[in-house]
């Protein structure tokens, strides 16, 4: 999988909201922010990706304006669109990111699961 360069992870950075509720992380090695535990919005190779719901993902992909984000061909994540941040004007991929944290953050805490035991 390719690793997001320095050029997209300072996209990534500088659009992620200055909220206490996001929490910066990572997901299979790429740079990633969540709220109440669910990613909102990352990078996947030279790309970002942000979850702002199936419908409002999909009003995007037929606007024209993003893509569904499909990590491996034929599967996509209906609720998550991918944009190109050599494409995208920085303000457009905040305002996704800032949608993306409000919408994920109304979504129920994910539990985490209790480690099994050997």
């Amino acid at each position: 999988m390719e690793k997001p360069n320095a050029a997209t992870v300072a996209a990534y950075d500088a659009a992620i909201p200055t909220d206490p509720r996001a929490v910066k992380g990572q997901m299979f090695g790429h740079p990633c922010a969540f709220v109440n535990g669910n990613m909102f919005f990352g990078t996947f190779a030279q790309t970002l990706v942000a979850r702002v719901g199936v419908p409002r993902a999909a009003a995007l992909r037929d606007s024209g304006a993003a893509v569904l984000f499909e990590p491996m061909s034929g599967r996509a994540w209906r609720d998550y669109v991918q944009v190109d941040p050599k494409v995208v004007p920085a303000a457009v991929i905040a305002a996704y990111a800032a949608e993306s944290l409000e919408n994920t953050a109304a979504m129920p805490a994910k539990v985490k699961k209790a480690a099994k035991k050997k």
